[in-house]
C-alpha cells in the first residue's frame, strides 16, 4: 500500500470516529474509549468552574488582574511590557489575514517564517509575565478544568456507560499515571485539528457524501443538532465551506485530476478558488501576472486557463508584436 492510500485510510478511520462520536485508543495495552464531546458537554463542565473559582479564593490565592496591578505599582512589571505583548498579538493577527490572500509559495513561505518567528517573541515575552505573576486563582481554575476534561474523556466502553477511572480511583492517581493520559489526549486533538478536519473534508470520498447531504446537517448525521458533537458541527462547516467555494464560481470548475487524490493539494485549489473569487483581475478572461510565481500558479490564478509566453508566441508564429503581448495580458 503506498503512502497516498494510507492517508486516504487514515482519514476515513477519523471520519468514522466523528460520525460515530468516540475514538479508540490504547492505554496500558487495553483500548480505551475517548468521547467526543458536544456543547452541552462544554456546558457542563462549565458549571464546575465557579466552584473551582470560589474554592481557590477561600484558599487565599489572588486573580490574575490583582496580582498584575500589584506588580505594576511595585516597579516589576510595566505598561510597556503590556503594548509589546499586544502589539505581537496584532501582527500576528495581521500576517495570518496576509496568508489568506497569498497565492505564490515562496511569499507564503517568507510571511510564514515571519508569522513563526513573532509567535516565539510573543511566547518569550508571555513566559516573562507569567513567571512575574506566579500561580493565581486562573492558574487553580485552569488545572482543575483539565483534570475535569481528563476524567469525563475517558470511558471502558464506547456506550459509554462507565468511565475508565470512578472519582476516587482517579483522585488517587499518580502524577505519571495522569501525565500517560495526556499524552494520549494530546494525541486525540492532534488526529482532529482543524488542518486534519480539512484534510477529511478535501478526501473525495467525503465530497461524495456530503453532496448526497449537505442541505441539513441533520440528514448528514441522521441526529438534531443539539446532539452533534464539535467535531461532528467543525466537520460539516468545513465541508460546507468548501462546498460554498464551488457554487460560487459562474462556470462550472472541478479540480486538476492530479490532485483530487491528494488532501493537500486539494486544500490548496480550494484557497485558490477563494483567492481568485476575491479578485476581479484574476477571475476575468484577461491575461494573469504575479512577480515570484512559478506558471503553475499563475494557471492556479487564471483559473486554470493561463498561457505561457512561449506557447503564445507560438501561436503568433514565432515572434509576437507589441500588439501581441498587450493582448497577452488583456488589455
Amino acid at each position: 500500500m503506498n503512502d497516498s492510500k494510507e492517508r486516504i485510510s487514515h482519514f476515513r478511520k477519523l471520519y468514522k470516529d466523528i460520525v460515530m462520536g468516540f475514538s479508540e485508543y490504547i492505554y496500558l495495552e487495553k483500548p480505551i474509549f475517548i468521547k467526543h464531546f458536544s456543547e452541552v458537554d462544554n456546558g457542563a463542565q462549565e458549571s464546575e468552574r465557579y466552584k473551582f473559582f470560589n474554592l481557590a479564593r477561600k484558599s487565599g490565592l489572588q486573580e490574575k488582574y490583582e496580582k498584575e496591578q500589584l506588580l505594576l505599582k511595585e516597579g516589576y512589571w510595566t505598561r510597556e511590557k503590556d503594548d509589546e505583548i499586544e502589539n505581537l498579538k496584532k501582527e500576528i493577527t495581521r500576517l495570518e489575514m496576509l496568508l489568506k490572500n497569498l497565492i505564490v509559495k515562496k511569499q507564503i513561505t517568507e510571511v510564514k517564517q515571519k508569522k513563526t518567528e513573532t509567535e516565539l517573541k510573543l511566547n518569550q515575552a508571555q513566559e516573562e509575565k507569567d513567571e512575574s505573576i506566579g500561580f493565581c486563582i486562573e492558574d487553580f481554575v485552569n488545572r482543575k478544568m483539565n483534570e475535569l476534561t481528563i476524567f469525563n474523556s475517558f470511558y471502558k466502553t464506547s456506550d459509554f456507560s462507565e468511565k475508565l477511572f470512578t472519582k476516587e480511583e482517579f483522585d488517587n492517581l499518580e502524577q505519571k499515571e495522569i501525565h500517560d493520559l495526556i499524552k494520549v489526549l494530546n494525541d486525540f486533538y492532534s488526529d482532529f485539528s482543524h488542518t486534519q478536519i480539512k484534510r477529511i473534508c478535501a478526501c473525495s470520498f467525503f465530497i461524495n457524501l456530503f453532496y448526497l447531504g449537505s442541505e441539513k446537517v441533520s440528514s448528514f448525521y441522521g441526529t438534531h443538532v443539539t446532539n452533534l458533537t464539535i467535531l461532528q458541527v467543525n466537520m460539516f462547516s468545513q465541508g460546507r465551506y468548501f462546498e460554498s467555494l464551488m457554487n460560487t464560481r459562474k462556470e462550472n470548475i472541478s479540480p486538476p485530476s492530479d490532485v483530487t487524490n491528494d488532501p493537500d493539494k486539494m486544500i490548496e485549489w480550494y484557497d485558490s478558488l477563494s483567492t481568485n473569487a476575491s479578485s476581479p483581475t484574476l477571475a476575468g478572461e484577461g491575461g494573469v501576472s504575479r512577480i515570484g510565481a512559478t506558471e503553475e500558479e499563475l494557471r492556479t490564478m487564471a483559473g486554470g486557463n493561463a498561457i505561457s509566453l512561449a506557447e503564445f508566441a507560438k501561436k503568433k508564429g514565432g515572434t509576437m508584436t507589441m500588439k501581441d503581448f498587450i493582448e497577452l495580458h488583456g488589455a
